[in-house]
């Protein structure tokens, strides 16, 4: 993500206050730092091994439009217990900090790359009030699933982009929009993503959250 905007390449334990959120870096040189480790063996040690553990991180920016926080959640068994949530500021809704979509879904990608993930939902959080199902996976933007999709399967998609691990096909990455960057305020943006979940529902690709 430091690739694409330089305010993502730092990131620190989150605190009570400004100067305790920016005493511990989390990565340096792209590993978890010493501190880090530290800090979190001292939290997590006597605890159950199976424990759903949690750990907040923010970019150390307070300027409006380029804060960043991310929550990992793991260990607890199940799919939702497993977890990256990623919030970005934007300085407005015509611009993404990660680029075009071609760019996003580089990130995207990676992500799944790297964590063999399941599913990667990514766009503004104020979509979920426009999505179709309230107890399913929401396309927003773009939305990964683990199927080889194609354009005979989801008509209504702009772009189908194939996302490989390990020289194989791991699944897809589904955008509604390519010309612009989503806006939930865009009543068009809305129902393109609302028809591709609609595709994909009938035709049992839409995860329910019960199920993951």
């Amino acid at each position: 993500m430091s690739k694409k905007d330089s305010t993502l390449a730092n990131w620190y334990f989150q605190g009570d206050t400004i100067a305790e959120a920016l005493r511990y870096k989390f990565y340096d040189n792209n590993e978890s730092s010493a501190a880090a480790i530290l800090v979190l063996s001292d939290e997590y040690t006597g605890k159950n091994s199976s424990a759903t553990k949690s750990i907040g991180i923010w970019n150390g920016v307070q300027s409006g439009g380029q804060g960043a926080t991310a929550y990992v959640s793991f260990d607890g068994g199940g799919v939702i217990s497993q977890m990256i949530d990623l919030e970005m500021s934007e300085k407005n809704s015509n611009s993404s900090r990660l680029g075009e979509y071609k760019s996003v879904a580089e990130v995207i990608a990676k992500t799944v790359e790297i964590y063999g993930s399941f599913y990667v939902t990514f766009g503004p959080r104020k979509y979920a009030t426009e999505a179709v199902f309230e107890d399913r996976l929401c396309v927003s933007w773009m939305l990964y699933l683990p199927h080889a999709l194609t354009p005979a399967l989801v008509p209504e998609a702009r772009d189908l982009i194939p996302v490989m691990r390990d020289g194989k096909r791991q699944g897809t990455i589904i955008v509604s929009v390519t010309d612009a960057v989503f806006d939930a305020s865009n009543r068009e943006h809305v129902k393109a993503a609302n028809d591709i979940e609609i595709r994909l529902a009938d035709q049992d690709l839409l995860p329910r959250f019960v199920d993951l």
